[in-house]
């Protein structure tokens, strides 16, 4: 073989070799690569996740026996946990963003990502960045601790990004259960100050009214456990936050006299109390003559006794606003 051509061998041959080697590299990084690989295969030994910003501002979700807290306050909220660990679970490498684009999309991280560590036990699992999300809102751009390179990750079958599931605000991650306790219910106690009051108790598995009198009476036991049942599954709307206009006129909405106080007592002795306050109407609240309402007929603000400012909704709280006829029993 001339030299001419044996040269031509050899450079065909190392690019080649170069090419495969770059494939090989490239699927192992996919595939293999502890800096691409943001997913928990085990998301039931995730004990705890923190995820915070540069604004500062930090969020704490951790696991207790069966549940998920936040903050060290309430409970988190179910659905939103179960979002974020699927997430974390399914989050795959979507793609490698061109190398001119890297300062900006590292420039942006800088300033507004969200840093998120992932906890089994008291061992990091995972501690990444979470970015913008690209161009077309189809993949979400992430960063590797201790990797200097970012890469777009995607959930597989799903069509948007996933920066969102990543917040921190506390309000949004605790449950909106008016009463989260898993404790066994004792009596409940109800005030409406414009009518009247009365007390559900429940003894030796029976269950009776209390009036204001101080008579007792047996009350009906389906209407009494259809009734502590919405007390356990009623949730609020939505909680009030200090950039809400509600918000500074938090304490004088509490001057006004309450649409109905609510006190569930439950036996290991702690209790919960909830005060209803009227929202006021507007423009887009009319009553059937078409003429605007002072309050709006489907809202009121609640002040629990843990310190939450809520907005509630009639609905919600429809198994819970109950005057005692609904409790008489009648032969």
């Amino acid at each position: 073989m001339k030299p001419y051509f044996k040269l031509l061998f050899l450079v065909f041959i190392i690019g080649l070799l170069s090419l495969l080697f770059i494939f090989l590299h490239e699927v192992n990084f996919e595939d293999n690569d502890d800096y691409y690989n943001f997913s928990v295969n085990d998301t039931a030994s995730v004990t705890e996740i923190i995820i915070w910003d540069k604004s500062p501002d930090t969020v704490t979700l951790y696991r207790s026996k069966n549940d998920w807290f936040v903050n060290d306050s309430l409970k988190a909220r179910t659905d939103a946990i179960e979002v974020l660990l699927e997430t974390i679970y399914r989050i795959r490498l979507r793609n490698f963003p061109q190398k001119s684009a890297l300062p900006r999309i590292l420039k942006t991280m800088a300033t507004y990502g969200k840093h998120v560590d992932v906890y089994s036990d008291d061992k990091v699992i995972k501690s990444f960045t979470v970015g913008a999300e690209t161009p077309d809102q189809l993949g979400t751009y992430m960063l590797m601790d201790d990797f200097e390179t970012p890469v777009a990750t995607h959930i597989p079958g799903f069509n948007g990004y996933l920066s969102s599931r990543f917040f921190i605000r506390e309000d949004l991650w605790q449950t909106r259960e008016i009463w989260p306790s898993e404790k066994e219910i004792k009596s409940v106690s109800v005030t409406y100050p414009d009518s009247t009051s009365f007390q559900l108790i429940k003894l030796n598995n029976e269950f009776y009214l209390i009036a204001e009198s101080g008579a007792r009476i047996k009350a009906n036991s389906m209407s009494s456990q259809a009734f502590l049942k919405g007390i356990i599954k009623a949730q609020y709307e939505g909680t009030v936050i200090s950039t809400d206009i509600a918000w500074a006129k938090r304490d004088s909405i509490q001057t006004n006299t309450p649409v109905g106080i609510f006190e569930v007592n439950y036996v290991d002795g702690h209790s919960v109390k909830m005060k209803l306050y009227k929202v006021p109407g507007g423009p887009n609240w009319l009553d059937s003559e078409g003429l605007n309402q002072s309050y709006d007929p489907d809202r009121f603000y609640a002040f629990l006794s843990d310190g939450r400012f809520v907005l509630t909704q009639r609905f919600g709280l429809q198994h819970v606003l109950k005057s005692y006829r609904a409790f008489l029993t009648y032969e």
